[in-house]
């Protein structure tokens, strides 16, 4: 099976998502065989964020198994506890999924496949997208076929108060949140000053096919200040090589790499029209950069206007520009939102989250099928 036909799969399937019946049987042991099922397992934020917990969990003495028709990533280190089952195209995810305590669906593409085993509870792990974000843009059957998969599951937890509230509203369905963190032994802010040079360096991270993080107004914003500005250096990090830009970006940098860039960066620019988290702004402010970001719902979290950042209108190259502009001019108040961005990430980290999570599934082991 290739990774693309994934969802053209789910699409022609004919049948509803079988029903999973539950029975609470009360305490379950302390140390819980969990499997993940992920759609692929390339560079990006949502794929992070599920191997990042997979780990810890692994190291908490937890037994990890990952199922995946994708490749075992070499961009993020696996811990050597976990299982990690290459499915080959023939095999049905369904007919594949080793018992366990608990399944965990990743994306609404393998929900139907975690029912259809019905070896454990299943958990869903929704970090968002245009399925939850952008319905209006579905088509009718996408629209079908995700609302039936997200309704029938028994649990489901998230990334933002944001991302639980759409669920809530477009799905009738409720969730748990669990905060993404920032790995502090990757991002972290400089001892010294950030930036002992006139240079004003401004980074943004995202492919550009993704329109809604429109990474065009952020070129076209950066092309403008540079006119006005000879001292601006742009870092683009991008996990796909450009098609439309002339514009170098870092491809696929390993993860410290982006720390170091992101140690670097005076002003982090965000543009997207939606985010379930927006775990690049946290990382940024982790590592002591003043944010520029639209208002995307999922950095609501962690980012007020005028207190640790600046919000910008959506889809305005000029307000970027205008809101860049006003931290290049005023040195002082971007070190001030930059300081109190970091102070503000610092709430946001991997034991505080990975403990949430660990009890979460513990709660949910308690069901057998």
């Amino acid at each position: 099976m290739q990774i693309e036909n994934i969802e053209k799969i789910e699409l022609e399937r004919q049948e509803k998502t079988p029903e999973q019946k539950l029975k609470k049987q009360g305490a379950k042991e302390e140390k819980l065989n969990i499997v993940y099922l992920m759609v692929w397992t390339k560079t990006c934020g949502g794929s992070k964020i599920i191997l990042e917990y997979a780990n810890r969990l692994s190291k908490l003495g937890h037994k990890i198994k990952i199922v995946t028709y994708d490749q075992k990533p070499n961009w993020f280190p696996i811990d050597e506890k976990i299982e990690f089952i290459k499915l080959n195209p023939e095999q049905k995810m369904e007919d594949n999924i080793p018992n366990c305590d608990l399944v965990v669906a990743t994306s609404w593409k393998n929900i139907y496949s975690a029912m259809k085993a019905n070896v454990a509870p299943v958990v869903y792990f929704e970090q968002g997208g245009g399925h939850i974000f952008d319905i209006k843009h579905l088509d009718k059957r996408k629209k079908e076929v995700v609302e039936d998969r997200i309704k029938s599951v028994p649990f489901i937890y998230t990334v933002s108060n944001y991302a639980k509230d759409i669920i809530k509203k477009e799905y009738q369905k409720d969730a748990f949140v669990v905060p993404n963190a920032v790995d502090a032994n990757i991002f972290y802010t400089k001892e010294d000053e950030q930036n002992n040079n006139d240079t004003i360096n401004i980074t943004t991270i995202g492919p550009e096919e993704f329109e809604f993080k429109h990474i065009d107004n952020i070129i076209q914003a950066v092309s403008i200040l540079k006119e006005k500005y000879s001292n601006i250096v742009f870092h683009w990090i991008s996990q796909s090589e450009p098609k439309k830009h002339f514009e170098k970006a870092i491809i696929n940098p390993p993860q410290i790499e982006i720390g170091n860039t992101l140690r670097d960066t005076d002003i982090y620019i965000c543009a997207s029209d939606y985010e379930s988290f927006g775990l690049p702004v946290l990382e940024a402010m982790t590592c002591g950069a003043a944010i520029v970001t639209t208002d995307n719902g999922g950095i609501s979290d962690f980012v007020q206007d005028k207190e640790n950042g600046l919000i910008v209108k959506k889809n305005s190259v000029d307000d970027i520009v205008k809101k860049v502009e006003e931290l290049i001019k005023n040195e002082e108040y971007r070190k001030r939102l930059a300081k109190n961005a970091s102070r503000t990430a610092q709430n946001f980290n991997w034991n505080k989250s990975v403990e949430i999570l660990e009890q979460y599934y513990k709660q949910i082991s308690q069901y057998k099928v």
